[in-house]
């Protein structure tokens, strides 16, 4: 069933979602067999509403837009429809003005809703809070910053300006360690090749075939053909990975405990992997070729650790990893690198605690400082 105060706009806009939910956990579908029924949202029992903040993605990193998301969502989508039949005859243009302006005008009605009466209590740890939490250590290097017009820090190094990952990576380097790039997407590569025999099982009760546009196609801008994969439709929830537990012991039996026999495998699955790795958006070869390095660098049992937790909640832990990984001898180290002004994100900030209480791998902060005139006159 679903709450009454939400029929209006759910008659008006989702009429075709109005006869069947999913369940979030497994994302199983449910019928809705007593529609509409008073009393069965939270606020309609006179109870504080349930906070449930969207993801931090481009375009919604403010706690706003996160936590109100549906709010500014369903009052968007009122506001443009009765913009629009009031406004028949105006082309795409005026529409496209109109409706920005409807976007900003929402968005700003919201921000005072919540100054003067807020709906959600939107409270998360800070940065300070989240480091002294989990131990994290703060390495602290101080840079020569470069004023430029464009977005984002730049460093000023002896060769020129480069990037704060750039220069964070030459500073350790100098001290014998390797440096590889890493965030996201290798990790995203090493899980598709790793894990696609599973997830395409064909055994599978709830796989089902499924099609989406080639990757590479899209950015290179070019029509995009179709690729056709299977595909569990409960796929990367907390509850795939709990209805599969039986089948994820046995593939993780089939990982073979030695490195050179691990890269054997990555190289053996590689091409068999495109399908799950597109789908994964992990499709460039640049990026698989990290990931093999990964399980050149990392001891196996790190690398089915790491298999394992991003299985467990698929969508919930593949973002947030580290800039950097360092490693020396059989030495290894992870680093996250801020600029004097940045601040970690929320999924950075799940990733440490991930870390600290599943993953257990060597992780640090560097903060980068910008330097003073007289602490470069001093230098």
């Amino acid at each position: 069933m679903m709450c009454a105060c939400d029929e209006a706009f759910g008659r008006r806009f989702l009429s075709h979602q109005l006869s069947e939910g999913r369940e979030l956990a497994s994302q199983e579908r449910v019928n809705v067999t007593l529609g509409f029924q008073p009393g069965v949202c939270a606020e309609c029992r006179d109870l504080p509403a349930e906070p449930a903040p969207a993801g931090e993605i481009h375009g919604r990193t403010s706690k706003i837009k996160r936590y109100y998301w549906r709010e500014l969502f369903f009052e968007e989508m009122r506001r443009k429809a009765d913009w629009t039949e009031a406004h028949s005859d105006a082309d795409a243009a005026e529409r496209s003005e109109a409706h920005a302006a409807i976007d900003e005008q929402v968005l700003a009605d919201i921000k005072a809703l919540h100054a003067t009466a807020p709906k959600y209590v939107i409270a998360e740890p800070s940065q300070s809070e989240i480091l002294k939490r989990y131990g994290v250590e703060v390495l602290s290097i101080p840079a020569d910053y470069v004023e430029t017009p464009q977005k984002g820090a730049v460093i000023q190094d002896i060769t020129g300006p480069i990037s704060p990952e750039d220069f964070v990576s030459r500073h350790f380097e100098a001290g014998g360690w390797a440096v590889m790039p890493l965030e996201s997407v290798p990790l995203h590569c090493l899980f598709g090749v790793m894990m696609w025999l599973l997830i395409e099982d064909p055994e599978d009760p709830r796989s089902r075939m499924v099609s989406f546009g080639d990757r590479a196609a899209y950015e290179a801008q070019r029509e995009k053909p179709a690729i056709w994969t299977r595909h569990p439709e409960d796929f990367g929830s907390k509850g795939y990975a709990l209805r599969r537990r039986s089948a994820i012991k046995r593939h993780f039996e089939l990982i073979p405990p030695e490195r050179e026999e691990l890269l054997s495998l990555f190289d053996y699955w590689r091409p068999y992997s495109a399908n799950l790795r597109q789908y994964l958006w992990a499709h460039r070869e640049a990026d698989v070729d990290r990931a093999r390095r990964l399980v050149e660098v990392l001891p196996p049992e790190t690398i089915k650790r790491i298999l394992r937790h991003l299985f467990g909640d698929y969508w919930g832990r593949f973002l947030g990893w580290p800039d950097l990984l360092l490693h020396r001898g059989e030495e290894i180290m992870l680093l996250e690198v801020k600029s004097s002004s940045d601040k970690l994100s929320q999924d950075q900030k799940g990733w440490i605690a991930d870390n600290h209480d599943h993953l257990h791998l060597p992780f640090k902060l560097v903060k980068l400082h910008r330097n003073t005139p007289k602490t470069r006159r001093t230098a």
